[in-house]
């Protein structure tokens, strides 16, 4: 008869024999790299006009309000939260960069949004959120990758579009951006959270986070 120790160490050696002949996961190059990024939240707001009445929605920050003003805007409310958008670090990297399904009260009244970080070089970074209309639409924000930037863009028709806005566009929604720290192991949805809160004064909750 087997003594139980005897049976215990036979058991051992064969699970980490097993063990080794399981191919390691990718902890990897996506997670170690993600967690170097900076983090980018984008914000969806919408001009009061005719067609979008106000509606009760998230808080409008102090610094969002006051560059809205600078672009002419004095009636708006905002549609989402902080919406995390998140790096396409590999080619074959799928991201979730929903960012707003384009409902007003129940009703469709724009297209559906997704985010995107098309670039993110010598400092810097490009944001772009797009979607709109039928016929597309985008905002396109450049801004330094650091820790605290911030911007707000309005939403033009057509890619690379500057200056005021042709009569057509007048009603579209804008985006506030905002660059947070770099995520880090163990930190919550909440954790994220405060990050942003203590940088812009967004409030909770975030809808989702990236994951690695």
């Amino acid at each position: 008869m087997m003594r139980p120790s005897f049976v215990c160490l036979l058991v051992f050696n064969i699970v980490a024999a097993i063990a080794g002949e399981l191919p390691a996961q990718k902890s990897s190059a996506e997670s170690t790299a993600r967690q170097r990024f900076n983090q980018v939240f984008v914000k969806v707001i919408v001009p009061v006009t005719s067609q979008t009445p106000k509606q009760d929605g998230p808080a409008v920050e102090s610094w969002v309000a006051e560059q809205l003003k600078e672009l002419g805007e004095s009636e708006y409310f905002a549609v989402t939260n902080w919406v995390p958008v998140c790096d396409g670090l590999l080619a074959d990297d799928i991201v979730d960069n929903d960012v707003w399904d384009g409902c007003l009260k129940g009703k469709h009244s724009f297209c559906p949004v997704g985010g995107d970080i098309p670039e993110r070089e010598n400092g810097r970074l490009l944001v772009s959120v797009v979607g709109w209309t039928p016929v597309g639409g985008e905002a396109n924000i450049t801004l330094p990758d650091e820790p605290g930037s911030r911007a707000v863009g309005p939403v033009r028709m057509h890619a690379g579009q500057e200056g005021k806005r042709i009569e057509i566009e007048e009603g579209l929604p804008y985006v506030a951006v905002i660059i947070a720290p770099p995520p880090q192991q163990g930190v919550t949805t909440r954790g994220d959270a405060d990050k942003v809160e203590r940088i812009g004064e967004p409030e909770p909750p975030i809808t989702r986070i990236c994951k690695s």
